[in-house]
């Protein structure tokens, strides 16, 4: 079965973290972290610095690793890096997204996340949103 190396973006502001929803495919209408691939030859800042812009248009500082995890799809297998980063600014501009919002402790259980992103939210909520 395929695997790959996905890289993920966390973006905190005032205990809130920023999810996004998908406007197509076959995960359309659940939210996930900003992300996607990784190229040959790039590095994990490197990829999350392109999906950023590609996706968003907008420029990020990558900050510490927040957590690796691996998922298994019907369809291929993915290990997941999630990373703490800082947007140059939050005037996002939605390319593969439909809507993005903010949620906090008590409201980020109340979206429909991709599978891979449920196994990490218990742990987001009690680091970035105590």
């Amino acid at each position: 079965m395929k695997h790959v190396e996905i890289v993920a973006a966390i973006f905190v502001s005032d205990k809130k973290l920023a999810a996004f929803r998908r406007n197509h495919g076959e995960f359309k209408g659940y939210y996930e972290f900003v992300g996607g691939k990784i190229k040959p030859n790039e590095s994990h800042q490197q990829a999350l610095m392109r999906e950023c812009k590609e996706e968003l248009d907008v420029d990020v500082t990558v900050y510490d690793l927040f957590k690796t995890i691996s998922y298994p799809y019907d369809h291929f297998n993915m290990t997941l890096h999630l990373y703490h980063c800082q947007p140059l600014h939050f005037n996002f501009k939605l390319t593969v997204h439909d809507d993005m919002v903010w949620v906090d402790t008590n409201q980020i259980d109340t979206l429909p996340w991709l599978p891979a992103d449920l196994l990490v939210i218990d742990d987001l909520k009690s680091t970035f949103l105590i």
